[in-house]
C-alpha cells in the first residue's frame, strides 16, 4: 500500500527536480518548466505537471510509479492508443530510473472539460469511444499479455476483500458503529457471492476485450475542438484484458454511465453478441464489480494502528455499505 507523503520543497533551480531530470532524459526541445505542479505524492508513486514543456508550450503530465504499473500503462499508450480512430493524449515516452523499480511516464496535460454523467452529450461520446476502443483492442494481441480481468478475477477480489474486512471486524481502534459496517459488508460479501453465478453467466459467451478497470470522472476530460467534443483518457494503471462489466456500469459511484443504447449501434456486431440485452446485463454486473474494487481499496487502508488511521477507511466503507446493501435489494427482488 502507497502512503500519502505530506509535502515536498520544490528546488530553487526547477531543472533539479527528480521529474524534470528524468524529462530531460527524452531530450525534449524545452526542459525547463515555467513550473511544477504536486498533483499525487506518495512513497511509492507520484504526479507533477510540468507546465510550458510540451508542444506548443502545453503543459506535461510527469507520472512516477512501480515499473509494474509503468509495463501495463506503456501497452496502452504506445500500442493500442496510436491504433483508435480518434484523438488520445500525446505520450512523449518513459524513462527507467536506474535501480529499474520505478519508471517515468510523460503524457500530454489532459485540459478541457469536466466530464459529467448527467449530459447526454458526455454518455454518448462516452460510448462510441469505448466502442472505438474494444473493436481496435481486438486487432492487437494485448489479451495475451495484459492483467485478466474476467468474472473469475472479480470472484477472488470479493474473497480477498471479505478476508481484509473479516480480519478487522476484531479491531479494537474502531467504534462500534464503524465495526457494524464492517459486519454488515462481510454478510452482502456473502450474499453477493451466493449470486456469482448469476453474475458469471452475464460475462459467459462476450468477446473479451481491453478493460480500463477505473474509467471514472477524474480520468477523462473533455475537450472541444471544431469538429465537436473529444473524449481524453489516461490512468490506464489498472487495465486489463477481459470483460468490460466495470467499464460499461451505470452511475455507481463516479463512473462515465456510457449511454448504452449508443454504445451497442457503434460496436454493429463484433463485440458481445450484438444482443442490446447483453450489454445491460454486463452493465448491471459492472454495478456489482466496480464496488467490490470500491470495498476492496477501502479495505486495504485498514490498519490495527491508532484511529487516526483508521478515519478515513472506515468512513470509505461506511458509504459503499449502503450502496452495496441497495444495488443487491433489486438484484435479490429479481431472483
Amino acid at each position: 500500500m502507497s502512503k500519502s507523503i505530506q509535502n515536498e520543497i520544490l528546488p530553487e533551480n526547477l531543472t533539479e527536480h527528480r521529474a524534470v531530470r528524468a524529462w530531460a532524459a527524452l531530450k525534449p526541445a524545452r526542459v525547463e518548466p515555467n513550473g511544477i505542479e504536486i498533483l499525487k505524492l506518495k512513497n511509492k508513486s507520484a504526479v507533477y505537471r510540468l507546465t510550458g514543456v510540451g508542444e506548443d508550450g502545453a503543459a506535461v503530465i510527469a507520472k512516477r510509479c512501480l515499473a509494474t504499473t509503468a509495463t501495463i500503462e506503456r501497452m496502452i499508450y504506445e500500442e493500442l492508443l496510436p491504433r483508435l480512430p480518434l484523438a488520445t493524449l500525446r505520450y512523449y515516452g518513459h524513462v527507467n530510473e536506474p535501480d529499474g523499480k520505478f519508471v517515468w511516464l510523460f503524457i500530454e496535460n489532459a485540459d478541457g472539460l469536466a466530464y459529467s454523467p448527467r449530459d447526454a452529450e458526455h454518455r454518448a461520446l462516452a460510448a462510441r469511444w469505448l466502442a472505438a476502443l474494444q473493436t481496435t483492442a481486438l486487432t492487437t494481441d494485448l489479451g495475451a499479455r495484459l492483467p485478466l480481468r474476467d468474472a473469475d478475477f472479480y470472484l477472488n477480489r470479493l474473497h480477498e476483500t471479505r478476508g481484509l474486512l473479516s480480519v478487522h471486524t476484531v479491531n479494537p481502534e474502531l467504534r462500534a458503529d464503524e465495526l457494524a459496517s464492517l459486519e454488515k459488508l462481510v454478510t452482502q460479501l456473502d450474499a453477493l457471492e451466493a449470486r456469482w453465478p448469476e453474475l458469471h453467466a452475464a460475462c459467459d459467451g462476450l468477446t473479451p476485450t481491453v478493460v480500463h478497470g477505473d474509467l471514472v470522472t477524474k480520468n477523462v476530460s473533455v475537450r472541444a475542438n471544431p469538429d465537436g467534443l473529444e473524449l481524453l483518457v489516461f490512468d490506464w494503471e489498472y487495465a486489463g484484458w477481459g470483460v468490460p462489466a466495470t467499464d460499461l456500469s451505470q452511475f455507481v459511484g463516479r463512473t462515465l454511465s456510457p449511454d448504452l443504447e449508443v454504445f451497442c449501434a457503434a460496436t454493429h456486431g463484433p463485440l458481445h453478441g450484438g444482443a442490446d440485452q447483453n450489454i445491460r446485463r454486463l452493465a448491471e454486473c459492472g454495478k456489482f464489480f466496480r464496488l467490490i474494487d470500491d470495498i476492496h481499496w477501502a479495505s486495504s487502508l485498514l490498519t490495527f494502528e491508532s484511529h487516526l488511521f483508521l478515519e478515513k477507511p472506515a468512513s470509505y466503507l461506511k458509504s459503499y455499505q449502503p450502496r452495496l446493501a441497495a444495488e443487491l435489494h433489486p438484484a435479490c427482488a429479481t431472483s
